[in-house]
């Protein structure tokens, strides 16, 4: 038994390592086409930097999977930083920002949980908008420093928004479905039935 206890939590450090490894893959990967996909938004006629915030959102959502899933302090940062390093290595239109804009919003993410963490949907929702918002710092800093005030108040709304509804809202609704789809199934795999992959995630958000 004493043998044991290490053994697992190899195991479950494994389970996890491969988990953050993959959703920082999936999400670095969908990252670069809706990032494409919004500067597309930006630049059609009657576009512009505010519409091309509409789904910065869908970047945000990967975190607050880790960060719901894996329950570990940091996640989310390590989960942008690495999702940033994929974006970047695949060429984002940003290119090497995209890796400073990911690892922020995963911090923002990580920060706001850990200040907010007794309460419970409504921290996820402040959560993803701010991490949301936070990527029009770095674009207001280095891409678009001299647009009317009134046309960044306009991104960091919309990209709030965007990030509470395509982060947080929809987040949550995957991790209702996927929580509810791991209750019922059989405990014959031991990583499952040991609470590797937990069956509790619906509960968590």
């Amino acid at each position: 038994m004493k043998m044991e206890a290490p053994r697992l939590q190899v195991e479950r450090g494994s389970v996890r390592l491969a988990l953050l490894v993959s959703l920082s893959a999936l999400g670095g990967i969908s990252s670069v086409l809706i990032g494409y996909a919004g500067r597309f938004l930006s630049v059609i006629p009657g576009g512009g930097p505010v519409s091309g915030q509409l789904l910065s959102g869908l970047h945000v959502f990967w975190l607050v999977l880790s960060a719901v899933i894996l329950k570990q302090p940091g996640s989310a940062t390590a989960t942008g930083a690495l999702k940033g390093l994929i974006e970047t290595l695949l060429a984002s239109h940003l290119g090497i920002f995209v890796f400073v804009i990911s690892f922020l919003e995963g911090l923002v993410v990580d920060i706001m949980l850990l200040l907010f963490r007794r309460t419970k949907k409504a921290k996820f929702y402040l959560a993803s908008g701010l991490s949301a918002a936070s990527n029009v710092i770095v674009l207001q800093l280095f891409f678009i420093s001299e647009l009317p005030i009134l046309v960044y108040v306009g991104m960091y709304l919309v990209s709030f928004i965007s990030g509470a509804v395509l982060g947080g809202f929809l987040s949550g609704i995957v991790l209702k479905n996927l929580g509810q789809l791991l209750s019922h199934e059989k405990t014959a795999n031991h990583n499952i039935s040991n609470g590797d992959m937990p069956r509790d995630l619906e509960k968590r958000f």
